[in-house]
């Protein structure tokens, strides 16, 4: 593989290696980097960070030459959603209410990358306020999908996934509060993981929902997400959900049979025949492998979605409060009374959609004796419960990812029911706290990524990427790169 081909398919374990054994010069890389994403023109970048980025890796070639010891992700570009703080560098969540403001401080899980000698080259675009399925409601525009620049690269997270799928960057962190890692993954054709609630320190991240919200990675691969999972993953005093447990530790390659179950919603005419399809050949291959497969009954993809949006409204009204034009953010240029400030404030400030969330919010939690909240809530324990009796006879469990591929710019923008659709299946996770992963599942007639997403029970993160892992080994979907990337 020469540096070119490395650049744009290499795993992170190769691109590692070849930095170190001087194949190939940190620099270079980053520059290549840089010049891929000045030269693409689908948006998927807010803010470009050149000069730092080679900066640091100048002090990483000087490292490597003074013979120090290089951390698991040496000279490893990556980039990061603009909702997930980075000490001296703007915060923008997309939105205009927070345009220009710098963080003050590092998220945990910009930190553990750095400490591991990674890159960052800069800030990735979403969703205003990671609210959205399509990465349309940005202050900063709509970042495109480089399989079809005409289609959404899914959303909140659509900036990161569209970076990695157009080789802008080796991989990139997200947020995920009802899919926003895994849709996007799949609209792109990448691989995105959201880990078991309490995995990831949420320290730094700029909160949506924050009985949802995780941080994660979007990569190349399973194998380059367990890598990174195991780098930013761990206890944090400074984020009271986070839990105290073994540090993860990557997994070798495996050859065991798997206890396999799969949605029934699979055969609902909702589903695009595409992803029906590949699911069920990828199915049909796994029971030729001698994996055991069954199909079982889950009934509540048609609720996940009302309930995921009543508990994350009723956060956000809570969680945004804060921007009121007087703590920080954008704050009207005229006004004459204290209401009136807060008023045009929040209104000059936010966008369409995170207005019509917060209002929602402030609906279902004004609304008598909370009833919509706390039924929701009980629904949400009752998809747990369901998942935990899943995996009681099975080691993971197989759906689509989202119902169809991606769609284009502006066809349900102003259909919020059918915007939401989008996340009846990754929004499982979130109301759970279970673990999922998106890889990609190949490409419909027409040429666009689908993927599946594979749920494992909590805290067995280590079965899911065996899993995604061992399906990325019998097949090569996860390979497949847009026109211009190859």
């Amino acid at each position: 593989m020469n540096n070119s081909e490395l650049i744009a398919k290499g795993s992170i374990k190769e691109i590692r290696e070849a930095v170190i054994n001087g194949k190939l010069h940190t620099v270079e890389l980053v520059n290549c980097f840089i010049q891929r994403i000045k030269n693409n023109r689908i948006n998927s970048f807010i803010s470009l960070y050149e000069d730092n980025a080679l900066k640091r890796a100048e002090e990483l070639d000087k490292k490597l030459k003074n013979r120090g010891k290089p951390g698991k992700l040496f000279g490893i570009p990556y980039a990061v959603k603009d909702n997930i703080a980075v000490k001296g560098y703007e915060v923008t969540c997309a939105s205009k209410m927070l345009k220009n403001y710098k963080a003050t401080y590092n998220a945990t899980v910009i930190n553990r990358l750095n400490d591991e000698d990674a890159i960052f080259l800069g800030k990735t675009n979403l969703d205003e306020f990671a609210m959205g399925s399509s990465t349309e409601t940005s202050y900063f525009g709509t970042t495109l999908n480089p399989w079809d620049n005409s289609r959404v690269p899914g959303g909140s997270s659509g900036g990161s996934a569209a970076a990695i799928a157009s080789g802008e960057s080796v991989f990139a962190l997200g947020s995920d509060t009802g899919g926003s890692i895994r849709q996007p993954a799949a609209f792109c054709g990448v691989t995105g993981l959201k880990a078991t609630y309490g995995c990831v320190s949420r320290f730094g991240l700029v909160a949506f929902a924050s009985s949802l919200d995780q941080v994660g990675p979007i990569g190349r691969s399973a194998e380059d997400l367990e890598l990174i999972f195991s780098i930013i993953s761990g206890f944090d005093k400074k984020d009271t959900t986070t839990k105290r447990i073994e540090n993860y530790k990557v997994s070798g390659p495996t050859k065991r049979k798997f206890n396999i179950a799969y949605t029934n919603d699979i055969f609902s005419e909702e589903i695009s025949p595409d992803i029906k399809g590949n699911i069920l050949s990828i199915l049909n291959l796994l029971k030729e492998e001698g994996h055991n497969i069954s199909e079982v009954a889950f009934n509540f993809s048609k609720h996940s979605v009302p309930v995921y949006q009543i508990l994350s409204c009723s956060e956000a009204s809570s969680n945004l409060a804060r921007y009121d034009g007087i703590r920080y953010g954008y704050q009207t240029k005229s006004y004459k009374s204290l209401l009136e400030l807060y008023n045009r404030s929040r209104g000059e400030g936010f966008g369409e959609e995170v207005k019509r969330r917060i209002l929602f919010g402030t609906y279902i939690l004004m609304a008598k004796n909370n009833a919509l909240y706390t039924s929701s809530f009980k629904v949400s324990r009752l998809i747990r419960e369901n998942l935990e009796n899943i995996f009681t006879e099975y080691d993971v469990f197989i759906t689509p990812t989202t119902f169809n591929p991606p769609f284009k710019i502006g066809e349900i923008i102003d259909d919020p029911i059918r915007m939401h659709h989008s996340d009846a299946f990754t929004s499982i996770c979130n109301l759970s706290g279970n673990p999922g992963i998106s890889i990609p599942l190949g490409l419909t007639g027409n040429n666009l990524p689908i993927g599946m997403q594979i749920i494992a029970k909590r805290f067995d993160e280590n079965n899911l990427f065996q899993f995604a892992k061992y399906i990325q080994s019998i097949t090569d979907y996860h390979k497949c790169l847009p026109e211009e990337v190859k």
